[in-house]
């Protein structure tokens, strides 16, 4: 019992530095898969974008690794608090802006020939994952600076009114989504909150579509 109390304790007090450790480390699986792959289509200009984007990703690659190798680091060192949390919220940034280029690769590689349909196939059911993650800490980390400055939640959801919920909801609200396309009982009260669970449902309607196609075309191939 005191074990899994330890378990929970080391948990809740670095959940933010696990999920940067497992989102770090299916994006680096999920390039060395594409590295690993001849991506190629009839069309030099989409070959050419897919190759562009792929050198962008590659290229923020090691600088996320090198941050969130950081944040662990720093993470058990006696640093100031406001620093820890600055360097942790630019490793996010950092993994964030990847996933937009991973984002991008995705919806351009639905123009792949049929006999890389498994490529683009297992792609998404690595970036699925992330792309989740990712979306319940943006709503977690928006909501408890908005609180943190004096400005009260900017999200409410029917599940918990707390002043600041755990994260555990916020996360809870994003993989929701999976079923709805858009966070249930979770809305913005301002208008940037409500953009962002805009933005996070457009996202989804695209990989879920992508996903389902793919799914399709390979039964039927």
């Amino acid at each position: 019992m005191q074990k899994w109390f330890v378990v929970k304790h080391f948990i809740n007090r670095n959940w933010e530095v696990l999920l940067l450790c497992f989102v770090c480390a299916l994006l680096v699986f999920s390039g060395h898969l594409l590295a690993s792959a001849k991506v190629s289509t009839p069309y030099p200009l989409l070959n050419n974008s897919i190759s562009l984007f792929a050198y962008l990703r590659q290229f923020f690659a090691p600088i996320g690794v090198v941050s969130t190798i950081g944040v662990v680091i720093f993470n058990f060192l006696p640093l100031p608090p406001r620093r820890l949390r600055l360097l942790i919220d630019l490793t996010f940034a950092l993994i964030m802006l990847r996933i937009l280029l991973v984002f991008v690769i995705l919806n351009l590689m639905i123009f792949l020939p049929p006999s890389d349909r498994v490529l683009l196939f297992s792609q998404l059911l690595l970036f699925l994952p992330c792309l989740l993650l990712f979306w319940g800490w943006i709503y977690w980390r928006v909501d408890t600076h908005s609180v943190a400055i004096g400005k009260g939640r900017i999200f409410t959801s029917s599940t918990s009114k707390d002043e600041i919920p755990p994260a555990y909801d916020y996360f809870i609200a994003s993989f929701t989504s999976l079923l709805t396309n858009t966070p249930a009982n979770f809305n913005g009260t301002t208008r940037y909150a409500r953009t962002l669970i805009f933005l996070h449902g457009v996202m989804m309607w695209d990989i879920m579509g992508l996903t389902l196609s793919r799914a399709i075309a390979l039964a039927s191939a």
